[in-house]
């Protein structure tokens, strides 16, 4: 009888502290606004990665903002002048070189056809005089064909520094000993003729000096497009070896190989000689003499 009272008394304990738990949640729901119990909600822990559901792709990891990363530049390239012409002070257009050069030419017939008319075997001078005179005019001749022929070359290449220059440099020879026939006429002939080879010189010269300029400023373009040139180059050669860093493969390792040595001058010898020469040996060698045995003496007896 003492046994039924105590169970009794044991489930009606536990049914009361199961009561008193549903009522402090309940309570405690009423004010969170939490609409079931605490053991519904239990979830694993942050640290467990799920695994990903059938036809679904798995989510991706967001890079960290707080490991700073380091962006490596290619080094800054020097900058470079475009390879262009300019207009040099000094330069002729083609078409007033052409005007020019034209009258380069009318200048080379006029002195042609003032010496045509120069005797200086009229003039009383001393023979060795006449003989220098007549050199000078001939040396004159034929620096006014070469003349001539760079002329003709340039008309047809005004663009053409060489010929430019080759030009510059004819004229700048036939110049003084046109100046001294000059003073030789005017010393031996009338001053009016001597005048005219004067009025040719001072034509050339002022054609001379415009042509000097245009070589002038076609050494400067050539010395710009020659500096671009270099400039470009570098700048080039400076990317192309920033575009093939770390590219290029590593050197393969191979071995040295081993050193020839020469063979002696034996080791040449064909066999023939090789056998002549010994059989030479054998003959050179001295002859032996045969010694007769010694006699038994016991046969004698």
């Amino acid at each position: 009888m003492t046994l039924i009272p105590r169970v009794f008394r044991g489930s009606f304990l536990l049914i009361f502290i199961v009561l008193s738990s549903q009522c402090a949640w309940a309570q405690a729901a009423a004010q969170t606004g939490q609409t079931e119990p605490p053991a519904a909600k239990a979830q694993p822990p942050a640290a467990e990665a799920q695994p990903p559901a059938a036809g679904q792709n798995p989510p991706q990891a967001t890079p960290s903002q707080d490991i700073p990363t380091q962006k490596i530049e290619a080094p800054p390239a020097n900058p470079a002048q475009p390879a262009t012409l300019s207009n040099v002070t000094g330069s002729i257009p083609p078409a007033e070189m052409q005007d020019l050069l034209k009258k380069v030419r009318f200048a080379e017939y006029r002195i042609n056809d003032l010496l045509t008319d120069v005797r200086p075997e009229r003039w009383k001078i001393p023979d060795a005089t006449l003989e220098s005179f007549r050199q000078t005019l001939k040396t004159l001749h034929e620096q006014v064909t070469a003349l001539e022929q760079w002329r003709g070359q340039f008309e047809q290449r005004t663009d053409s520094l060489y010929l430019g220059f080759q030009t510059y440099s004819t004229i700048n020879q036939v110049l003084p000993r046109l100046n001294g026939v000059a003073q030789s006429v005017g010393e031996h002939e009338t001053a009016g003729y001597a005048a005219q080879f004067s009025k040719v010189w001072d034509q050339l010269f002022d054609l001379q000096q415009s042509i000097g300029r245009h070589v002038s400023s076609l050494m400067q373009s050539q010395d710009q497009v020659l500096a671009d040139y270099t400039n470009n180059m570098a700048e080039c050669q400076q990317r192309l070896s920033v575009a093939m860093r770390g590219q290029g493969g590593r050197a393969a390792y191979t071995r040295n190989s081993q050193p020839i040595r020469p063979l002696r001058r034996g080791a040449h010898a064909s066999p023939a000689k090789a056998s002549g020469s010994e059989k030479q040996k054998e003959e050179n060698k001295p002859e032996e003499k045969k010694t007769a045995p010694p006699a038994n003496p016991a046969a004698k007896k």
